[in-house]
């Protein structure tokens, strides 16, 4: 059975590595802890998935497939760490239904690790006109490093086609113990919104070698909600690029299609390079 989770009462997850084929340093031993971190970092969009369990008990299908979106990873989280999620009501935005979710890690001094406000208005935004761009086609493995110099602006990646499956929820049910029913019951459930945040760094990885980066937020706009079943696209472009402190950041713009209707955008800013990193002599783990 389902535990309880309600708009106003506080629930409680612990944090885990979600253990996959990467070569991201970044949540394995090693890199992090050389960087100053206590230890491997637990994935910014599992965190995200952590926070969405009382918005998805309250309101199903509607904020699974109408919401806009705002998340922000503000402290590091580690295998193991203990997190309070709190989820309550924005005043004055009752008729959009807007929420504003905190995540805060007991592990860590209570400190928060992410935040997060999401609404459901009546109308969104306009489909977002770099979705009109055309990938970059190009075929087989992947083999270029990502650096400062192969990132260009306004410059799509190839697309990545998959079809939704039954083993994404099953994946992220062992991770994130997750127990909400409807990612599970029915011929057609809904896909986990971390699976579909996923999707991001499947695109990335399917352009490039990275071996090093850190989520720092996303921005999403919702328009339908995706199932088990649904053959997906996913067009991505790079449309900023910084450096900051000597870290070298990126915002990629993703559009997740199934058919010609474009179910979800996201704005994606990661560092994809972090100051005191180096490439290994080959891919990672």
């Amino acid at each position: 059975m389902a535990a309880a989770y309600e708009i106003g009462k506080p629930y409680f997850v612990t944090a885990h590595i979600a253990y996959h084929d990467s070569n991201n340093r970044m949540h394995s031993d090693g890199l992090p802890q050389k960087l100053g971190f206590r230890g491997p970092l637990v994935l910014g969009l599992a965190t995200y998935g952590n926070m969405t369990r009382a918005l998805v008990a309250a309101f199903g299908e509607a904020w699974l497939g109408h919401a806009l979106i705002d998340v922000k990873f503000l402290s590091v989280v580690c295998e193991g760490d203990r997190l309070r999620v709190e989820t309550l009501p924005i005043p004055g935005r009752e008729g959009e239904k807007a929420f504003k979710v905190t995540a805060y890690n007991e592990s860590n001094e209570g400190k928060p690790a992410a935040y997060m406000e999401t609404s459901m208005p009546a109308t969104l935004p306009e489909v977002d006109s770099h979705a009109l761009m055309l990938p970059n086609e190009w075929e087989g493995p992947v083999t270029e490093r990502r650096s400062w110099d192969v990132i260009v602006v306004d410059k799509p990646y190839r697309s990545l086609r998959s079809t939704l499956s039954v083993a994404d929820n099953a994946h992220w049910h062992k991770v994130l113990e997750d127990d909400l029913p409807i990612y599970y019951e029915g011929a057609a459930p809904a896909i986990h919104p971390t699976h579909v945040l996923r999707q991001v760094q499947l695109a990335s990885t399917n352009q490039y070698i990275g071996d090093n980066a850190v989520h720092g937020s996303t921005r999403a706009v919702v328009r339908r909600m995706l199932r088990v079943g649904d053959p997906i696209q996913m067009l991505t472009v790079p449309t900023a690029k910084w450096e900051k402190k000597g870290n070298h950041w990126v915002t990629l713009y993703c559009a997740i299609r199934s058919g010609p209707q474009v179910c979800a955008e996201m704005y994606h800013t990661q560092i994809f390079k972090l100051r005191g990193t180096e490439a290994p002599e080959s891919p990672g783990h």
